[in-house]
């Protein structure tokens, strides 16, 4: 080093303190660790024991903080030569060995085949994790549970909602080689390529250049895996592979069925099942109309950091309560009708809905505010009224200022709460005057 330790710890106390205070600056510099090729969480284990980390590991907390907060009291070329930051690089096995790279095709032995889209077979946890340090392996947010949202300098990003005290668990366990094998399930799939390929004489299974592998259940274990083999290289933990072939919306159904040690919120899980006709009538719109580009929230509450503006259980709700579908075909029919309308509805409040929502949220933009669009939507639809009259007549029935609409849409027991919305839905039957019934 260029200086002594006990100064640049001195020095990282600060800095430290205030990444600690903010979730986005502390998954920064996870990101940071994770692009040299180590686990989440690393950031919170290296300070609690700042005093024993080795001189690499020093190097490496130090370059990653200065790396977020640009701090030139940390800068770590005051500390540490050139030669110590690559040799801690190395060390960490920042810089990809492309023999340890593992790139498509590859071939998988000793698959049994359960039908034309699942497989099973074994492998080691040591090469779940080289597929992973290769980007072989990702996270699609969209069969997975819902994600978190953090807000940065950049935006608001989503990341995976992961538990550190399970990844820590399971990567313990396995260390002390107590861990039994479990099932990891990745999905293989592609709409431009073929995505695998299975020989029944020598039961291989080949995975197609061009197939996107996403994890469908065992992310924890995964990451719980990529932090232990850091830990001892040279442990030898089999896991049972579960393959799948599925389209998005198998992907999801199937994610929606498995109970794990995380269990999914009871929200995301209803809108992965599919287990109301009117989900897939929510599921399209979440998709093609102006509520996509995740404005429709799959927790239990929207994220005002992300602008979302309902939640898909409310709208399922709404849905099934005011147009009552009962087959796929008429969710499908039905999705197509509320696609336009809420196109029409969205462009003609532009500044509610896209431009300000946090400016709206006890009027235009309350979640619960979205079962009143439905109802004037039903409507609408059940009178033949032409949508570009929406604006008008929106402006006309309902005055968000007024104390009764204003205090059932604000009720503070929340927008999960079977009378609240019941609330809501005959207040709007009430204003609309029940031409055209909403129920």
């Amino acid at each position: 080093m260029l200086k002594q330790r006990v100064e640049l710890e001195m020095h990282l106390n600060e800095p430290i303190k205030k990444i600690k205070r903010s979730r986005t600056k502390i998954h920064k510099v996870d990101n940071q660790f994770m692009d040299w090729g180590m686990d989440i969480g690393t950031f919170t284990d290296f300070v609690r024991k700042i005093s024993e980390l080795a001189g690499w590991e020093l190097c490496l907390l130090t370059q990653a903080m200065y790396n977020v907060t640009n701090d030139s009291n940390i800068d770590p070329k005051e500390f540490f030569t050139e030669q110590e930051i690559n040799s801690a690089i190395r060390s960490a096995k920042v810089k990809e060995d492309d023999n340890d790279e593992i790139k498509l095709p590859i071939v998988l032995s000793e698959v049994i085949k359960i039908n034309y889209e699942s497989f099973i077979t074994k492998i080691s946890m040591h090469y779940l994790a080289q597929m992973f340090e290769s980007k072989l392996i990702t996270y699609d947010y969209e069969t997975q549970r819902s994600a978190k949202f953090r807000k940065t300098t950049d935006g608001v990003i989503a990341v995976p909602d992961v538990k550190i005290s399970s990844v820590k668990n399971i990567a313990e366990n396995m260390v002390n080689e107590t861990y039994l094998e479990d099932m990891i399930t990745l999905n293989v799939y592609s709409k431009e390529v073929e995505p695998i390929e299975y020989n029944e004489k020598s039961q291989e299974l080949t995975i197609n250049e061009g197939a996107t592998i996403s994890i469908l259940d065992g992310f924890h274990r995964l990451q719980g895996g990529i932090r232990a083999y850091k830990q001892n290289p040279e442990l030898n933990q089999q896991m049972i592979l579960s393959i799948r072939s599925y389209d998005l919306d198998t992907a999801k159904r199937f994610f929606g069925q498995i109970n794990t040690i995380n269990p999914v919120k009871k929200e995301r899980r209803k809108e992965l099942l599919a287990e109301r006709i009117s989900d897939v009538t929510v599921a399209n719109l979440q998709k093609k109309s102006s509520l996509g580009q995740g404005r429709i929230a799959s927790a239990s509450d929207i994220s005002k950091a992300a602008n979302q503006l309902t939640t898909f259980d409310l709208m399922s709700w709404g849905i099934d309560r005011i147009f009552k579908p009962t087959t796929r075909l008429e969710a499908i029919d039905l999705s197509e009708y509320l696609q336009t309308y809420f196109d029409y509805l969205v462009g003609s409040y532009k500044e509610e809905f896209l431009d300000n929502p946090n400016g709206y949220r006890d009027s235009y933009t309350n979640p619960l505010s979205f079962i009143i669009y439905l109802a004037i939507a039903k409507y609408f639809q059940s009178n033949d009224k032409k949508l570009s009259e929406l604006k008008e007549y929106i402006e006309n029935t309902f005055d968000f200022n007024d104390k009764e609409l204003s205090s059932v849409i604000n009720d503070a027991r929340g927008i999960n709460t079977k009378k609240v919305r019941n609330n809501v839905l005959d207040c709007a039957e009430k204003l609309i005057g029940g031409s055209g019934s909403v129920k």
